[in-house]
């Protein structure tokens, strides 16, 4: 090889070492900055001590707590109404009053029914009394000697009349006298044994029995007289009055509701909210509720739990059951039919140890988390967890108020730098 050549050769040699070790440190360089880039990061936050609760929310509708349907027993027109929709009225105050005039009418009919019966039963018990039973007594012996004498002046005057000393005028005066004298007998015997004689016990049981019958009439017209002043049966608001003067009630109808009056108790109010057949289990009478109406957005209320019905509904193939919650509601700002927004609370703790649940690190069933050291080092440590929610959980044991915990921060991770093949060329597949 000649001189020149040789002279190439080196130079192409001292230009491709130099090419592979400016090549090499643009690597390393690269390298680094992307291991710095994609190192991760902490920040550290003290273990707090705090109130935590875990909660169920679902939506209902309101309803009054108690709720009256106001009926009449009685078809009949209406004469007068002393309320309107929206008033206030307390237990048996009167709503409206029914046309009474038939009722007045049979009810007099009916007393004078009872009078009367009631004294055919008194005259039938009714005993003689003394004097009475006495003059009966006399009366029937003077018959008796009023019919003797006239008896023998009967023989005396046939007798006679067989001598042709009396005519035959006279012979019958005197047996007529005897006829006479023997009827009396007979009626004043009769009205004695009368006086004496006790009245017999069914002719007493069937007037009694009249009586009575009398009086049940009687009590249903008054019981249908009272009915026609339609008082409430609660204390409440006055939610639908389905009446007017002039209209006629209609009832024994089987297609008729009968329904006059709506009356609602709003001091209390209710919402009944469908949970889910997983939740049940958490849901417990007595407890705590948060509730928002849509139309009083700005405005919670507390409520309370009051019952879980055992009866479920399958709606969708998911089972819900009935959860009443029960609202205060003293100034009757809340109606019914409102849409409400219920936040149960399932579980509530003040004086917890709190953490963020970023923080918590759960592997195999159990829980962990980060704690700083002094130079601000991450050491992992096991802990037992209580009650946590979407954005806080409770530490029962392992860390205490005032330790540090390592939470580690979003880090700014680059697309690696794309290969560019060895130092001659040649990408990476």
């Amino acid at each position: 090889m000649s001189k020149k050549g040789r002279k190439i050769i080196i130079t192409l040699f001292i230009l491709g070492v130099a090419f592979i070790a400016i090549w090499f440190i643009f690597l390393k360089n690269n390298v680094a900055s992307s291991q710095k880039e994609n190192a991760v990061t902490y920040k550290t936050i003290p273990v707090e001590i705090g109130k935590i609760s875990n909660s169920i929310s679902v939506v209902g509708t309101v309803e009054s707590f108690t709720r009256a349907e106001v009926k009449s027993e009685i078809g009949e027109k209406v004469t007068q109404i002393f309320v309107n929709s929206g008033d206030l009225v307390t237990i048996n105050q009167p709503l409206f009053q029914l046309d009474t005039r038939e009722l007045e009418i049979n009810r007099q009919k009916i007393e004078s029914q009872l009078l009367s019966a009631q004294a055919e039963l008194d005259k039938l018990l009714q005993q003689p009394s003394e004097v009475d039973l006495k003059q009966a007594e006399a009366n029937y012996q003077e018959a008796l000697i009023a019919l003797e004498n006239a008896q023998r002046t009967l023989e005396r005057h046939r007798e006679l009349f067989t001598t042709g000393g009396l005519s035959k005028e006279q012979l019958e005066q005197s047996e007529d006298q005897v006829i006479l004298k023997e009827q009396a007998v007979y009626v004043s015997k009769a009205q004695l044994d009368d006086l004496k004689k006790q009245p017999k016990k069914e002719d007493v049981e069937i007037r009694r029995a009249h009586i009575s019958e009398i009086k049940a009439s009687l009590e249903s017209i008054k019981n249908q007289l009272e009915a026609s002043l339609v008082k409430s049966p609660i204390a409440g608001t006055v939610i639908d009055m389905n009446v007017k003067v002039g209209d006629i009630i209609q009832t024994g109808s089987a297609t008729t509701t009968n329904i006059t009056a709506t009356i609602d108790d709003m001091s209390t109010m209710k919402v009944v909210v469908p949970i889910n057949e997983i939740d049940v289990p958490r849901i417990k009478e007595g407890m705590k509720a948060r509730v928002i109406l849509d139309a009083l957005p700005d405005k919670p209320f507390d409520g309370e739990v009051d019952s879980i019905s055992f009866l479920g509904k399958i709606t969708e193939n998911v089972v819900t059951y009935d959860a009443t919650v029960l609202i205060p509601n003293p100034n009757r700002i809340i109606r019914p039919e409102m849409t409400a927004d219920v936040e149960i609370t399932t579980q509530y703790k003040e004086n917890a140890t709190i953490i963020p649940l970023d923080a918590l690190i759960e592997k195999e069933g159990k829980g962990f988390v980060l704690i700083a050291n002094q130079e601000g080092e991450p050491t992992e440590r096991e802990v037992k967890v209580g009650i946590r929610n979407d954005s806080q959980v409770e530490i029962i044991d392992g860390i205490e108020a005032g330790e540090q915990l390592a939470l580690p921060m979003a880090t700014n991770r680059r697309t690696p730098p794309v290969s560019m093949g060895g130092p001659f060329g040649g990408g990476g597949r």
